[in-house]
């Protein structure tokens, strides 16, 4: 496939892989605890080099529950904790050696979210940008399933001087998790998901939550990015491994255990264009699910063909 101009990504990234939900609470905070190491330890970037676990900002909580405005001078780092709980109730901490400790604790109950935030104080003296989330999330309507979940800020992936050494730490911490997990139904690094509902682009502009499209994730894609995470009933209804890899659509194509596979649209994600795009919904749309993607207002640009998957090719 030819080098296409390079794009410009839009304001946040997110990689995302999707798992049968663990039978009990010990199994679910082992999953959930991992994650949070390796994407702290791997996907933060500069904001990870401002962390560590043993970051206390209690004088600064109590400042703002004293009456402080400010969560900090600005540029100053800021890291909390959030838990959404069965009736919909926030509980959001400041990060502290203890309230990691309790985190973990509640994360033991598998509630809808669980979340860590990092951030940078912005001017007006709350978190701002770049930030960065990492959270496991268990859809209320869908709980046989979690979503794994890494949210940033894509200053790093679009400054030359960093975007090689930041699209080289997301790949390997991607792939790292793809292959940890031998029961991953879906993944994804994407730059066009919906931050506030989890849906991807395709899920969006076809009118699809979660709880229509997880169920089936054994063998139907929630959606196709630059880098897609198959299951291995995915790869078996597009045909195989070698009838991706012939399609000439990918990079590369990486196999996972029990038949799965990791899907790289291009080498470099600013690569990504639309021929490439274009390219990766014809290889899988015998997976993907049926109806045109129609445009959406949204202040991103979303990698999508809007085409039906059922007839590509046919607008």
């Amino acid at each position: 496939m030819a080098v296409e101009q390079e794009i410009r990504l839009n304001s946040s990234l997110r990689a995302e892989i999707n798992l049968p939900c663990p039978e009990d609470g010990s199994a679910y905070r082992a999953v959930a605890e991992a994650w949070f190491t390796a994407a702290l330890a791997e996907a933060a970037g500069a904001l990870g080099e401002k962390f560590g676990y043993d970051l206390d900002l209690s004088a600064r909580a109590s400042a703002i529950t004293g009456g402080n405005s400010t969560y900090g001078p600005p540029g100053s780092f800021w890291a909390s904790l959030l838990v959404t709980r069965a009736s919909g109730r926030q509980v959001e901490t400041y990060w502290s050696p203890k309230n990691w400790r309790t985190f973990l604790r509640g994360v033991e109950k598998m509630p809808p979210e669980a979340k860590v935030q990092l951030a940078v104080v912005g001017s007006d003296g709350f978190p701002g940008e770049p930030w960065l989330d990492v959270s496991v999330v268990r859809e209320r309507d869908a709980p046989d399933w979690i979503a794994l979940v890494v949210d940033r800020t894509t200053e790093e992936f679009t400054d030359p001087g960093t975007r090689n050494d930041a699209q080289n730490r997301w790949t390997a911490f991607l792939r790292a998790q793809a292959h940890a997990h031998e029961s991953v139904l879906f993944g994804s690094i994407a730059d066009d998901a919906e931050v506030a509902t989890g849906r991807t682009a395709l899920e969006a502009t076809l009118g699809l939550f979660q709880d229509d499209t997880f169920p089936d994730l054994d063998s139907v894609l929630r959606g196709y990015a630059w880098i897609t995470v198959c299951s291995p009933g995915v790869v078996e209804a597009l045909g195989g491994l070698d009838r991706l890899r012939d399609s000439a659509a990918f990079f590369a194509v990486e196999p996972l255990a029990r038949g799965g596979a990791l899907l790289r649209a291009t080498e470099n994600i600013w690569e990504y264009g639309p021929d490439a795009v274009h390219a990766v919904f014809r290889a899988l749309a015998p997976a993907l699910p049926p109806g045109e993607a129609s445009p959406a207002i949204s202040c991103d640009t979303l990698r999508l063909a809007f085409e039906d998957a059922a007839e590509p090719g046919r607008s």
